[in-house]
């Protein structure tokens, strides 16, 4: 069962600079950041509140390392703004299950490893009328940095 809003993933050309941009405007600040090769971006985690089931809510802000990763060609195609919303979950593997047995298409047949050692997986945004959406249950214990 979705459990809450996880986070906003944006996509930005300068992490730096947008992350320079939310502070200064809003007075977030940074509570994780991380390379996620696999992925092929560079992202900050800027921490909005915490949540009643013992999560928090975060913008996630997401710069691609290489042109041909999903991020990349987004933002190549539509330029910086709202990539994906995420849903918090318990248990992303039975949620994603329940979701693809309604005829959603699942992106990934597994969960993989997400932001903050967090598994995670994509819903189609064709099936999901245009919004790429993420589902994720977050890791047990404490962010670290993982620069």
């Amino acid at each position: 069962m979705l459990t809450r809003i996880d986070h906003i993933g944006i996509a930005c050309f300068d992490l730096d600079k947008t992350v320079e941009f939310y502070r200064a405007t809003y007075g977030f600040e940074v509570f994780h950041t991380e390379t996620n090769d696999e992925q092929g971006v560079r992202e900050a985690m800027l921490k909005i509140n915490e949540t009643s089931d013992g999560g928090a809510s975060y913008l996630q802000l997401l710069e691609p390392i290489r042109e041909d990763s999903a991020v990349g060609k987004w933002l190549a195609k539509n330029g910086e703004g709202v990539h994906h919303i995420a849903f918090g979950t318990a248990d992303v593997d039975t949620d994603s299950e329940a979701i693809r047995g309604k005829g959603i298409r699942v992106l990934y047949e597994e969960p993989r490893r997400g932001s903050m050692d967090s598994r995670i997986t994509f819903l189609h945004p064709k099936d999901c009328h245009g919004v790429l959406t993420e589902l994720v249950t977050a890791a047990d214990h404490s962010p670290k940095d993982h620069d």
